[in-house]
This record gives C-alpha cells, structure tokens and sequence, in this order.
C-alpha cells in the first residue's frame, strides 16, 4: 500500500509538473498563477457550499433515524476534492473538480459503499453493573449500527424510569479480611 502510495504521488507531480510547464510556455507566467490562484477561490468557494448541502442531508438522515453512510463518504470525498482544488496544478485542480460534481460524487459514494460494505465493523455494546462490565457483539456482517434492534421501540421514552436488573450483596461478603 505505501509503495502504491509513493508511485501515486511521484507520478501525478511529474505530470502536473509536465502540464504547468506547457501551459505556462503557452500563456505565460502570470496567466498560468492567476488560473491556479483563481481555482483555489473557486474551489473552496464550492467545496463549502457543497459541503453545507451534504452536512444538511446527513442531519435530516440522522433525524429520521436513517444511516448516512452516503453523506459520510461524500464528506470525505469533499475533503479530498478540497485539497485536490488548494493544490496548485491543472490535473488536480480537474480531478476536484470532476468529483466536485453531485452527480458523479454520488456514483462514486455509492460505488465506495459497495466495495467496502462487507468490512464494517459490527456493532459493539458495553454495558456496565455491579458484577462488572460486559462485551456484546453482532457477527452479521450486513447489520449496521443505525439499523433498529428487534424489539426496540421507535420512540425514546422520557417518563423518568430507568428500567433494570439488581442483585442484592451482603455488606459483609465484600469486605477484604
């Protein structure tokens, strides 16, 4: 993975390196660093509005009690596009701008979710009591952590119990001698 990585960004600096060489012989210096200053602008500009859209999506997913894995891999992607758009460069710049677009940001989100839904990590609980603290796990590996327990109820009660189980102790059977 690190040699990937490595290759992966010594090969797009020698392109973009490449390509703001032909384009500045093309239009001169200070054309080229007023572009690559005017897409940093412009890109942050849209990355933010964007990334307010998606931030609004994930609360009203998050309200109706829905998982918003979506919204999650489209920040990211938004993270990354913004980087992509501050970098200096022609490539980067088209790169951030391609997955910039809603539509192919969300093909693309959906296409990330497929390939790697089967490595989620279950849902883990703890739980705690007099006799200590417990591990509870869920093996399926289509469960989601959003998903409703069978049996849970929809609405949250606030009616001031706190339903549970006690075991009464001796005062005299905890006491080191």
């Amino acid at each position: 993975m690190l040699g990937r990585l490595f290759f992966l960004f010594t090969a797009m600096t020698l392109i973009e390196v490449y390509v703001l060489m032909s384009v500045g012989s093309l239009l001169g210096a200070e054309l080229t660093i007023g572009i690559i200053v005017l897409t940093a602008f412009v890109g942050s500009y849209l990355v933010r509005s964007q990334g307010v859209q998606t931030v609004q999506k994930l609360q009203s997913r998050l309200a109706a009690g829905e998982a918003p894995g979506q919204e999650i891999v489209e920040g990211i992607m938004l993270l990354v596009c913004g980087v992509l758009l501050v970098t200096p460069g022609f490539v980067t710049d088209a790169l951030g701008l391609l997955v910039l677009t809603p539509q192919i940001r969300g093909r693309l989100a959906k296409a990330i979710i497929a390939q790697y839904k089967d490595r989620i990590i279950p849902q883990s609980t703890f739980t705690g009591n007099a006799q200590g603290f417990h591990y509870s796990s869920q093996s399926s590996t289509h469960s989601s952590p959003f998903q409703q327990q069978p049996g849970a109820d929809n609405k949250a009660k606030n009616d001031g119990v706190i339903e549970g189980d006690f075991v009464e102790v001796d005062k005299d059977d905890n006491k080191l001698n």
